[in-house]
């Protein structure tokens, strides 16, 4: 019920949206390279991005290890919800892209609730992540 990941589908409310309110052309798959870091983008929804999230979700992905070897690209979308009220929560979306599909960490994952706390949310939803990507490869074992 909690596990959600698609073949071949993007998830809209990833695309990262210009100043002008349109979405960008950020591409989903990037080159494969040994020696690059996993290829991700990150992008913020409400609020001022930081180098220091950055760096908080690339690290995230470094402790994902081999489960994001092969992964050929990525999403995070770092979202401030409750904007109007005086505590701000938040909520991390991604989409992973691998050779046999996309593994989503959405708003309706069990372990991936807004909270106030941004590193708590970052933490939160790649948990959901590494558990999704353990069920993926279950399913799609390398070969």
């Amino acid at each position: 019920m909690g596990r959600r990941y698609m073949e071949e589908v993007v998830d809209p409310d990833l695309v990262p949206e210009t100043d002008s309110g349109h979405a960008s052309p950020a591409p989903l798959v990037s080159p494969p390279s040994a020696t690059a870091p996993r290829p991700c983008h990150i992008t913020f929804g409400g609020m001022t991005p930081t180098e220091a999230l950055r760096v908080e979700v690339r690290a995230w992905l470094e402790r994902l290890g081999a489960l994001t070897a092969t992964m050929t690209g990525g999403r995070v979308l770092i979202d401030v919800l409750d904007q109007g009220r005086s505590e701000r929560r938040y909520q991390v979306r991604m989409e992973l892209a691998m050779p046999s599909g996309a593994v989503v960490v959405g708003l309706d994952h069990p372990s991936n609730r807004p909270h106030e706390d941004i590193y708590v949310a970052i933490r939160n939803a790649f948990r959901g992540a590494r558990r999704e990507l353990e069920v993926y490869f279950r399913e799609h074992p390398p070969t």
